[in-house]
């Protein structure tokens, strides 16, 4: 198995790792985002859930091929947590994709205002060699 890794989306958390979370990090380590699905009632979640909220069957994950996407909604923090105080002010949004789906993620490379609607395009980075994220570009 891969050297532990944990999803850094703007904070670190030592939450113990299940091996459903193990293989979505291995994942997001190949710069694929994986999407869950319920063996029994075929609900998606993204991001991926372990267990289904519907019916409370175990979820099986699956790649999520989509790589672009519209803003949907976001918010500028500029009061954030000590954890990201130094990030301050930032972007989070919520990107739709054409299925549908949508993903919550910071918006790192703004040049001016976002706008609800604009294009999105999925990122991932290796901030260190145990820190994982994905994000969005414009």
């Amino acid at each position: 198995m891969a050297e532990k890794k944990e999803l850094y989306l703007g904070y670190s958390t030592d939450k113990a790792i299940t091996p459903f979370y193990q293989e979505f990090l291995e994942a997001l380590d190949q710069d694929k985002l994986m999407k869950s699905v319920c063996t029994q009632c075929s609900t998606e979640f993204l991001p991926p859930r372990q267990h289904c909220q519907k019916c409370l069957s175990e979820c099986k994950l699956e790649e999520f091929t989509e790589r672009e996407a519209k803003l949907h909604s976001f918010v500028i923090v500029e009061f954030a947590p000590e954890s990201l105080s130094s990030k301050a002010p930032y972007v989070v949004a919520i990107g739709e994709f054409p299925s549908g789906r949508r993903l919550t993620a910071h918006i790192t490379n703004l040049m001016s205002m976002p706008e609800v609607g604009m294009p999105l395009k999925l990122g991932f980075e290796h901030i260190d060699d145990k820190k994982l994220s994905y994000k969005w570009l414009v």
